[in-house]
């Protein structure tokens, strides 16, 4: 069995009201209630350094000239978008696939 570790916090009294109504409506324990707020905050930190790299790894492959800016990605979509306007306004619409 692994050990398991204590650590004891102290709350003020409205606090510690908020922590004990929020147990009562969602059948928890102030313990349970702890934990789970702790490793939701570590599992966000986790996935924001992982954005952080991510982002970091991209500067970098576009400074090295691997990667273009997404400009011409962004003008295709817009032009989609405004040919996709015209086919409303005009009435026609891609035909629906036979099922």
């Amino acid at each position: 069995m692994s050990k398991r570790n204590q650590v004891n916090i102290t709350l003020d009294e409205t606090d510690m009201h908020n922590v004990n109504e929020y147990c009562r409506v969602h059948g928890m324990t102030p313990q349970g209630f702890f934990k789970a707020g702790a490793q939701r905050l570590i599992d966000e930190e986790i996935l924001e350094q992982k954005a952080d790299l991510m982002t970091i790894q991209a500067m970098r492959e576009i400074r090295a000239g691997l990667s273009a800016p997404i400009d011409d990605l962004l003008e295709m979509i817009e032009e989609d978008k405004k040919i996709g306007e015209e086919m409303v306004r005009s009435g026609h619409l891609p035909a629906k696939k036979k099922r």
